[in-house]
């Protein structure tokens, strides 16, 4: 069986479960507020630079310097501190794939972005767990701490973390960081509210690296751009081991014009922001329901008091048109939900269906 060549890890590495993605583009009717996406579609300049880009399509795109120059300048730290990729995702790999091996362990704040514990087992470590708090879900850094062995090669944080939506400080941060070993901060909900940026640390702090996205709060999910912020020799090594050319012409473009209107992002940050600070009031009024302020672009909601299990409330929605995420895949299964900031005429529907499917149960009607 030509199997037999694949080597060990790979072979038993469990997909990242993109279903509710293929559900959610199959069908269109939904209120897509399952995947964190942003509800505000890209400005008409952005529009505009992809269009110009797409008229010459036929073409291999360049590697994108100008757009790694702009992106030091809007996080304030050299350009050779910047590495563009193909959604954060892909960046996050490469770096993963240089510091964890087959031994190695992590050291993951948890619940968390999955896709840390995923690419460590896939290069053969071994994720170690850390539990936020609970129900504070605040960072626990003494158990940080404690976790580290003479196998630990990344220490893996998410600020505004998913699906919690709490953002760490730089004190936190900086205690993991003496101790030298990595630390990888996914910052990818940062311009969806009012987090700390950790961008201004990287300077002093070689063993930093973050990760950034234009999916988010700059709303171009769709162009696949992401980069990271680190030491200069290590991004260099990251450089020359991801694909070349794996940004597109398209990508390089609508993110330069994105990154050139301020006022627009500042819209989309105050929107979103907002927005998950009513859902959130909202939430914490209905009976049975403990929700979380966000500096995300979505929200946590506790909802085991209630008397509906959350497959139920799940399905009850979808069947409405409305998708949202159980958080299974988070260490929350059969307590939490997640639900996205959208437009202000989804955010009142989600309310209202809400109320409906949850109120009557937990006043015993």
């Amino acid at each position: 069986m030509i199997d037999r060549f694949v080597k060990p890890g790979f072979r038993s590495a469990a997909p990242y479960n993109a279903e509710h993605h293929d559900f959610a583009w199959q069908h269109r009717q939904l209120a897509r507020m399952m995947s964190n996406e942003c509800p505000i579609p890209p400005s008409e300049g952005v529009r505009e630079a992809v269009r110009r880009a797409f008229d010459i399509g036929h073409l291999y795109p360049y590697s994108g310097k100008d757009l790694q120059a702009a992106l030091a300048r809007y996080n304030n730290v050299a350009p050779e501190s910047i590495v563009l990729g193909n959604g954060s995702t892909e960046v996050l790999d490469v770096l993963v794939r240089l510091l964890v091996g087959p031994g190695d362990e992590t050291v993951i704040a948890s619940p968390t972005y999955a896709f840390f514990e995923s690419q460590t087992r896939i290069n053969g470590g071994e994720p170690v767990s850390v539990p936020l708090t609970p129900r504070t879900w605040e960072l626990d850094v003494d158990a940080m701490l404690a976790a580290i062995t003479d196998r630990t090669t990344i220490i893996f944080l998410c600020s505004p973390n998913n699906p919690t939506g709490k953002g760490w400080s730089t004190a936190q941060l900086v205690r993991l960081l003496d101790t030298g070993i990595p630390v990888v901060v996914d910052q990818a909900y940062l311009e969806c509210g009012y987090a700390e940026s950790f961008a201004p640390l990287v300077a002093a702090h070689p063993n930093l690296v973050i990760a950034r996205t234009m999916s988010k709060g700059f709303g171009l999910a769709a162009l696949r751009v992401g980069y990271l912020i680190g030491d200069p020799e290590l991004m260099d090594i990251v450089t020359r081991v991801r694909i070349p050319f794996s940004i597109s012409l398209m990508g390089i473009w609508g993110c330069l014009q994105a990154l050139d209107e301020p006022e627009e992002l500042a819209y989309r940050t105050e929107f979103i922001s907002s927005e998950a600070d009513r859902l959130h009031a909202a939430m914490q009024q209905v009976d049975g329901v403990e929700s979380y302020p966000s500096d995300g672009n979505f929200v946590l909601a506790d909802i085991s008091a209630s008397g509906r299990s959350v497959s139920a409330v799940v399905d009850s929605l979808l069947a409405e048109d409305i998708l949202i995420r159980a958080m299974g895949a988070h260490g929350l299964k059969g307590s939490h939900i997640r639900v996205t900031v959208g437009t202000v005429e989804q955010n009142d529907r989600y309310l209202r269906l809400l109320e409906e499917l949850l109120v009557p149960v937990s006043r015993g009607v």
